[in-house]
């Protein structure tokens, strides 16, 4: 991307809105595309299905979601969804893989789900004193990106396919007729506990700016939607942040 388009998109911010976000969002846009484009692929299924996957105790990050996964599909009301600023989000699994050989060995989509219109939506998981918001932010996108290319979407396709169809499978009454599309844009939702946003991330000068990339979120990256949302990995109900600053 050359400067003279940086240039312009800089020029062409309007209002009190900070500059840096527009060039960071540029960035992060182009790699997340051209990530999308990769022909790499995942050897194994990319698909599974944890519906009865054993729960382990603790509070690393990827048991705090498994618990989360399976009370939103033990709660009747939520029939396996998360909702998010009143949008149910159905839920497809956790710990997906979706990147191969040794590097690259545990790369894992934190938590996976798609909208009523089948956009794949990742979450990206943080306990309260986890990695900042923008590292989170830079994870959720190279995971989703990876999972968008082709050959590994074709298994998420396949795998939705054969989940969806288990005996006794609960499916949402208004996702019946969805399923995964690539044509339709994604999201990374940051998730993690109020004390994330507003204790270690309100002071630290590693996480003062989040505020900043939730207020400008959807916006910020054109090709996905990014979202910070507070939950207590317990409740199927996320809470949406704003961004605004409190006086």
């Amino acid at each position: 991307m050359s400067f003279r388009i940086w240039l312009e998109q800089l020029r062409s911010v309007r209002g009190h809105r900070p500059l840096w976000p527009v060039l960071l969002g540029a960035t992060l846009d182009a790699e997340f595309q051209r990530q999308v484009l990769a022909d790499e692929c995942y050897s194994g299924e990319v698909f599974i299905d944890r519906d009865e996957h054993p729960l382990g105790d603790g509070e690393r990050e990827e048991r705090l979601v498994a618990r989360l996964y399976r009370n939103c599909l033990n709660d009747k009301a939520a029939e396996g969804c998360i909702t998010l600023n009143g949008h149910r989000i159905w839920l497809l699994g956790y710990q997906w893989p979706n990147q191969g050989g040794v590097r690259e060995k545990k790369r894992q989509a934190d938590l996976v789900g798609i909208t009523l219109e089948g956009g794949l939506v990742v979450f990206e998981a943080k306990r309260a004193k986890g990695d900042a918001p923008l590292i989170a932010i830079a994870e959720g996108l190279d995971y989703l990106a990876c999972l968008l290319r082709a050959r590994n979407f074709a298994k998420i396709e396949n795998g939705f396919q054969k989940w969806k169809a288990k005996p006794g499978k609960t499916i949402p009454a208004e996702f019946t007729a969805t399923f995964p599309r690539r044509d339709i844009r994604p999201a990374v939702i940051v998730l993690a506990p109020d004390l994330y946003y507003h204790d270690l991330y309100s002071r630290s000068i590693r996480g003062k700016d989040w505020p900043y990339l939730a207020a400008i979120g959807d916006a910020m990256v054109p090709s996905v939607r990014l979202a910070f949302a507070a939950t207590d990995f317990a409740s199927p109900d996320l809470r949406l942040l704003s961004g605004q600053r409190s006086s």
